[in-house]
């Protein structure tokens, strides 16, 4: 074979794994559109529906009270996770496997956060019921997100990707191999982001207190009270 041939091959070899890689990239962004405005409409639903749903547990007592601050703590949890996950991204996501610090334990350490602050807010209600079923909402979109995310990865990290699969879990964490590197690149605008963009969670608590107050008042009536 020929040299111009050979390299007539190399550049059609290439460019077909460069629209195959397109597709990949194509299809995670129409996902992740699909993602935002799936939790948009959990959200939505979840302010429509529940100023009609009460705590089984007294207000002003110590159960409710105390769910309230676990959820409080909760989300404290999350913005520091989501955080503590964008000093090792350092402006790397998608373009390099991270594998290290909060992705050394979670193949998906900024999701199982997000996933503890919906709990979080759920909480606010002071029904453990309701931070269950809010959390297991948003597993449900992020399960679904991360197997399109994964596609992208496979098809970009090959065997190394795998290799990761392996010996680190896809959602619950797993501490025993936690491995970071003395020092990492630090992207402050993408951390600065991160604490911006999450710190709307507080929200809820000021949100929810409102809802027990106007239903305490009787502008809304309870139809559901969960434990």
């Amino acid at each position: 074979m020929s040299e111009s041939s050979s390299s007539d091959t190399e550049q059609t070899t290439q460019a077909s794994s460069d629209a195959g890689m397109g597709a990949v990239w194509a299809r995670l962004a129409h996902a992740q559109v699909l993602r935002l405005r799936a939790l948009t409409v959990l959200g939505v639903l979840a302010v429509a529906v529940l100023p009609w749903v009460g705590s089984a547990w007294p207000v002003s007592g110590w159960v409710h009270q105390g769910i309230e601050w676990l959820g409080l703590g909760l989300i404290l949890t999350a913005i520091l996770g989501r955080c503590s996950c964008m000093l090792y991204l350092g402006g790397r996501k998608g373009a390099d496997l991270v594998a290290e610090g909060p992705y050394s334990v979670s193949r998906n350490p900024l999701y199982v956060f997000s996933i503890l602050a919906v709990m979080g807010i759920g909480l606010q209600t002071g029904s453990l019921v309701v931070g269950f079923v809010l959390a297991l909402a948003a597993f449900a979109v992020f399960h679904w997100i991360v197997v399109e995310e994964e596609r992208m990865l496979r098809a970009a990290f090959g065997a190394r990707f795998d290799a990761y699969c392996v010996r680190v879990p896809r959602f619950w964490p797993r501490p025993s191999v936690w491995r970071s590197p003395r020092h990492v690149m630090v992207d402050l605008g993408g951390l600065w982001k991160t604490a911006r963009d999450a710190l709307p969670y507080f929200l809820a608590v000021p949100l929810f207190e409102a809802i027990e107050a106007i239903q305490a008042a009787g502008w809304v009536h309870v139809q559901v009270r969960l434990f």
